[in-house]
């Protein structure tokens, strides 16, 4: 096998950080801010706010890949690691570099201690996933949503304001999180199967793990409406969270006619898309 350029390692890496899914974060915390104090928008901690996200998933989405290099052999050999254009020293190089970065925006803050102590906790979350956690299946998958709803949390500390309100939009995240982790299991049954990894799908069965992402997708759509009774957000969330909403209802029924892992592979890209249409319907329901 030739050697990989510089170039190729660089493209490698950034596919590896997912770069959608750390926009996705780094804007969530901007959210969470500005949910806690709407005059944040334009300031600096909106800035230190959405780079401390991006950085700190970025750096997990690496690790996540460094770990998971022997099953992506079996799953997707044509990813970074497994076709050998990233090295696994290098992977892990990078992903000590953007954690470190991560947590050293994380004490830009108006509450530094909490704000790095919430970002130190999401990495030990991260680290224990990917070493361990990732092979109890259901736990694992919890964990990951836990991550994906704590910037929620984060942007309110940031800010100085934390609000009771935050952990609406931070339920939310973790339920249509904890879906996608199920489905993604299913499109994932070989390789997870062969390396141990007790995936709910790998335990129980492709039907009963997308009947289980499907109900908590209903019920983040249940839940969405919360915000707009309790007057959290504006009219204009509603078009956007309507969007998100009926996309959630669809990839639920998709998944519980039609199981298959090339039906998972589908629809959990479609949940990317759901999920980013429900964060941009909090940014414009909160300015």
């Amino acid at each position: 096998m030739q050697p990989s350029s510089p170039f190729e390692r660089t493209v490698g890496l950034l596919t590896m950080m997912r770069l959608p899914n750390c926009f996705m974060i780094g804007i969530a915390v901007v959210v969470g801010e500005i949910i806690a104090s709407p005059e944040v928008f334009y300031g600096d901690l909106a800035l230190y706010g959405f780079l401390t996200g991006f950085l700190l998933l970025a750096a997990g989405m690496v690790l996540n890949d460094y770990f998971d290099r022997e099953i992506d052999a079996i799953n997707d050999p044509q990813r970074p690691l497994p076709s050998g254009v990233v090295r696994p020293t290098e992977a892990i190089s990078c992903a000590i570099i953007l954690a470190s970065l991560g947590l050293l925006f994380a004490a830009k803050s108006e509450r530094p201690t909490w704000t790095l102590l919430i970002a130190i906790a999401s990495v030990a979350i991260m680290i224990s996933y990917n070493a361990k956690a990732k092979k109890s299946g259901l736990i694992g998958n919890a964990l990951v949503s836990t991550n994906m709803a704590i910037p929620f949390v984060y942007g309110g500390f940031a800010v100085a304001s934390p609000t009771w309100s935050l952990g609406i939009f931070a339920t939310l995240a973790f339920l249509s999180s904890l879906g996608r982790e199920i489905i993604k299991g299913i499109a994932d049954v070989s390789g997870d199967a062969a390396k141990g990894v007790r995936s709910v799908a790998a335990t129980k069965g492709n039907s009963f793990a997308a009947r289980e992402g499907a109900a908590l997708f209903i019920g983040a759509v249940a839940l969405s409406g919360l915000p707009l009774i309790l007057n959290l957000v504006s009219k204009y969330y509603v078009p956007l969270v309507a969007i998100c909403d009926v996309g959630f209802i669809l990839t639920a029924y998709s998944m519980s006619t039609d199981p298959s892992p090339r039906n998972a592979e589908r629809n959990k890209k479609f949940v990317l898309i759901w999920m980013t249409f429900g964060l941009l319907a909090f940014v414009i329901g909160t300015l």
